[in-house]
């Protein structure tokens, strides 16, 4: 069952998974091929076996294969789970053209912190860290202000307790909780921690060449 997005900061340090297996990118307005087919560095893009989270991961040789998908669809979204890596940052906003949505989950694990970006009408909308406080780039900048300071994710902007501190300052991984439990919320987005780390979903190769994230 689908469930809110908190259990991703969680999976990123777990154990059933490295973070390295869980580079999520979902769309709204996007087939979970189409999805595939814009963030892939080739084409085409042929749509493979069922595979677990563990099963993609040994795919991955980085010598023909860099990263390896596995899609899906919750709700009005479609997503993809990576192995091996992702072109996070890198991605081009042109992925959201014609309508579409897409936010992307990077956990950076060998270069943290992890963050989220919101891509839409061709544009950066919105990226931030997770749990490193609130510094966000992009067209809207605040969009999601108001719904991370609801969930005490971030302090409310100019109030006291961010200028003079607070001892009960929630610890990086709560915040970083808090802050993908909104986004969640504020997007219309719920994801099954079971299917996305052990279902056995399509695969797909998305990349054949080293990220340009890298």
């Amino acid at each position: 069952m689908p469930e809110d997005l908190a259990w991703i900061a969680d999976a990123w340090r777990g154990t059933h998974l490295n973070a390295g297996d869980l580079y999520i990118t979902c769309a709204r307005g996007l087939s979970p091929q189409q999805l595939a087919e814009r963030i892939s560095d080739h084409e085409p893009v042929e749509i493979g076996t069922v595979l677990t989270g563990r099963e993609a991961s040994a795919l991955v040789d980085l010598a023909q294969i860099y990263c390896v998908g596995r899609l899906g669809q919750s709700g009005d979204w479609s997503f993809i789970v990576e192995s091996g890596g992702s072109e996070g940052w890198a991605l081009d906003p042109a992925v959201s053209r014609d309508g579409a949505e897409v936010l992307v989950f990077d956990p950076r694990p060998d270069d943290p912190p992890s963050f989220f970006r919101y891509l839409a009408d061709g544009e950066l909308q919105l990226h931030f860290e997770l749990g490193a406080g609130y510094y966000p780039s992009g067209a809207q900048p605040d969009l999601l202000r108001p719904a991370l300071e609801a969930v005490g994710a971030i302090a409310p902007e100019d109030s006291l307790e961010d200028l003079l501190g607070d001892d009960e300052e929630l610890s990086p991984h709560e915040a970083k909780r808090r802050a993908l439990q909104a986004i969640g919320e504020h997007f219309g987005l719920a994801l099954s921690r079971q299917v996305l780390e052990s279902g056995h979903l399509p695969s797909v190769v998305t990349r054949t060449s080293p990220p340009s994230s890298w």
